[in-house]
């Protein structure tokens, strides 16, 4: 009876009440000479008046929420039919002469089967509806419980503290008795305790867990462990592989227990066991839900050992860089000085004797001059970008042709060049090295015609054309001479690599250090004549904008 009313249910009810009072009324009535049968009717009279006692507060609202009126209607028709139904058949049985109202025994007996038929029903009914509540509260718990849980792994920064939050939180919640946490590496034999609340901590610091074939390997953690799936326990003390545990568990009223795997992609990081004090607690939700959290954990594990790993690489980075900054001392003062006095007396020298050794000498020592030059520069490029500016890209393009650019040679600027975000200096320096590396390979073996819209700056006959443009992720730096062999492109990057006699192969190094400290990507090919092209990319879009724009 959906969509029924309080006011209509109660009104229903008083109507049926009243008009069951009248009638019940008339017989009291009828019946006033004879006391003994005037008093058995006045029980239904009563009744029926509550009836009507009942139907006026149900119809003010005043009893229950309107969504169950229909329910409590229609347990009323139930109840009506039922008995009706029980009077009839009683009111046949005698008129067929089975029951005598002179053996009030037998009628007793009849009605007490019926009532005991419908009293069944009824408890079925009432047992399916507490069941459902108690299923209902039992999802609401393990909602709660995994919500609180989650939060705190989201809090945590460190393992240990993450592993005794759950703990403490699931060991709060109704009927878990005790959680505990057993750590797990790769390769060892046993399952550490790490983190645990409920018991004592004698309890969970004298468990033995292993996961070899023993038997203490063989019960539930260790299942846990080997299968990576969840291993519930309904009775503790039925299950033999829980035997080596039996004392532990029933000194402390553990009746049934659940092992939940930790792990994440590869990784085993161990299990979380829950302990209950009543069997049969953890049913097929509840189970779905814990291994579910049991991921969570291992998930959360991971990124915590990977924030430390990265943390740990930084520390590293930083020592490195500290020794980088040692390094380039050493090297601009300890060094260059006894050079310079050298580089001094060798002028003197030269002054007095136009010797070929000594101009020989002398060449050495521009060469040296030249590698620390490098080496300072590389030391210090590598370092990574922290503070980036947003420039004109042109103007940085020219200043560095500026630098190594010959007459020999012609810069060729693609189009408009826009705004870049970048350490100035540093792109500059980068710039130079490219200019640099072409200039000192390029040759007059030919250079492409220049684009419509192509700017150059060159002599009449360049032996080499530099040019540079604007892709969509970043920029290009290209020439036209000999190029780079395929079989060598993967190795012009490395230190030391060099083609050339004069070189002191840092130059491209250097490049993608620079590249690198910035956040960009630096490949090299092949460009449309035949030369060496070198593409950036990984430039944010904002620094690809138009220095128009």
């Amino acid at each position: 009876m959906r969509g029924v009313s309080n006011p209509l249910a109660g009104r229903l009810l008083v109507a049926a009440g009243f008009v069951l009072s009248v009638f019940h009324l008339t017989t009291l009535v009828d019946l006033r000479g004879a006391s003994a049968r005037a008093l058995v009717a006045v029980t239904p009279f009563l009744l029926s008046l509550g009836l009507v006692a009942v139907g006026v507060p149900l119809a003010r609202g005043r009893l229950f929420s309107a969504r169950f009126a229909g329910r409590i209607l229609a347990w009323t028709c139930a109840g009506v039919l039922a008995l009706s139904a029980l009077g009839a058949w009683l009111f046949a049985a005698t008129v067929a002469g089975r029951v005598s109202l002179l053996n009030p025994l037998a009628a007793m007996v009849n009605v007490a089967t019926v009532g005991a038929l419908v009293g069944l029903l009824v408890g079925i009914y009432d047992v399916r509806g507490l069941e459902r509540q108690q299923s209902i509260e039992q999802l609401n718990r393990i909602n709660d419980t995994l919500r609180i849980a989650t939060r705190e792994l989201v809090d945590k920064t460190e393992r240990a503290e993450l592993e005794q939050a759950v703990c403490d939180q699931l060991s709060e919640s109704d009927p878990y008795e005790a959680v505990w946490i057993g750590r797990y590496d790769e390769g060892d034999a046993h399952v550490r305790p790490a983190a645990w609340s409920g018991f004592d901590d004698e309890y969970f610091e004298s468990l033995e867990v292993s996961v070899d074939d023993s038997p203490t390997g063989t019960g539930a953690g260790g299942r846990a462990i080997k299968t990576r799936e969840l291993q519930s326990v309904p009775n503790v003390f039925e299950d033999p592989t829980m035997e080596p545990w039996w004392d532990q568990m029933e000194s402390h009223g553990v009746e049934s227990l659940a092992v939940v795997p930790i792990d994440h992609g590869d990784t085993v990081y161990g299990f979380f066991s829950i302990y209950a004090d009543r069997r049969n607690v953890f049913g097929d939700h509840e189970r779905e839900v814990l291994a579910e959290l049991g991921e969570t954990i291992g998930h959360a594990i991971a990124s915590i050992d990977t924030r430390e790993r990265l943390a740990e690489r930084e520390r590293e980075l930083a020592r490195q860089n500290e020794r980088l900054d040692a390094f380039a001392g050493v090297v601009s003062h300890d060094l260059r000085n006894p050079l310079n006095v050298v580089a001094g007396n060798l002028e003197l020298a030269l002054e007095e004797h136009d010797d070929d050794s000594l101009h020989q000498a002398a060449d050495a020592l521009t060469r040296m001059d030249a590698l620390i030059g490098d080496l300072l520069t590389l030391a210090r490029q590598g370092k990574l970008v922290d503070d980036c500016t947003r420039v004109p890209f042109r103007p940085v393009v020219e200043a560095a042709w500026s630098t190594v650019g010959t007459s020999a040679a012609a810069l060729r600027i693609d189009g408009d060049l826009g705004v870049i975000s970048c350490d100035r200096d540093r792109l500059q320096q980068l710039l130079e090295n490219l200019f640099r590396n072409s200039l000192e390979h390029g040759t007059t073996n030919g250079r492409p015609a220049a684009d419509e819209g192509a700017e150059r700056t060159a002599s009449a006959d360049p032996a080499v054309t530099v040019t540079v443009r604007r892709t969509d992720e970043g920029f290009v730096v290209e020439d036209d001479g000999p190029g780079i062999p395929a079989a060598s492109r993967q190795s012009v990057f490395e230190m030391g690599y060099t083609t050339s006699d004069s070189g002191t192969g840092f130059g491209l190094n250097i490049v993608r250090s620079i590249a690198e400290a910035h956040g960009w990507d630096v490949s090299v090919g092949e460009s449309p004549s035949g030369g060496v092209r070198f593409e950036f990319t990984g430039l944010e879009s904002t620094e690809l904008e138009s220095a128009s724009s």
